[in-house]
């Protein structure tokens, strides 16, 4: 997905939170549940077969071109986070719909960044013994190199 289709859609799910700040206040639950299925397609939209996978665009970012071995390794793991992204909006749904509250609350705020961060710290952890012979760069430099190529710089 282009980043201004990202930008779009972030554009969209802030419009729906201001637009829950005016409405039925049980609407704002629907946004970490929007919020995740946008990122699990736009991760999705990649993996078509004349796509870039996400995760491999990122380690480009950062290697330029890929070593063969990290090709393979880049697209498992661009299905790792689309997976990632619907259970976290499957848990969201589901505390919401069960009516816990604070639950969904803790969960919301807190639960999903940390189980984002958790994920990118095993991966990070993982990448660096499982390709220990490859030069590996600092988790701050590949969040810079993920970032601008969700900006489209």
């Amino acid at each position: 997905m282009r980043p201004g289709r990202l930008a779009l859609w972030i554009a969209v799910l802030a419009a729906v939170a201001v637009a829950t700040r005016f409405a039925d206040p049980r609407l704002v639950h629907v946004l970490p549940v929007a919020i995740n299925l946008a990122l699990a397609a736009v991760f999705a939209w990649t993996l078509r077969p004349e796509s870039v996978p996400m995760v491999s665009r990122f380690a480009r970012r950062e290697r330029g071109q890929l070593e063969p071995e990290l090709v393979g390794y880049t697209r498992t793991l661009t299905v790792v986070w689309v997976v990632f992204f619907l259970a976290m909006a499957a848990v969201a749904a589901t505390l919401s719909l069960a009516g816990w509250t604070v639950a969904w609350l803790a969960f919301a705020l807190f639960g999903n960044y940390a189980l984002v961060a958790a994920l990118l710290v095993g991966e990070y952890l993982v990448r660096r013994r499982r390709f220990a012979h490859l030069r590996h760069a600092a988790p701050a430099e590949m969040w810079r190199h993920a970032c601008a190529e969700l900006r489209g710089d």
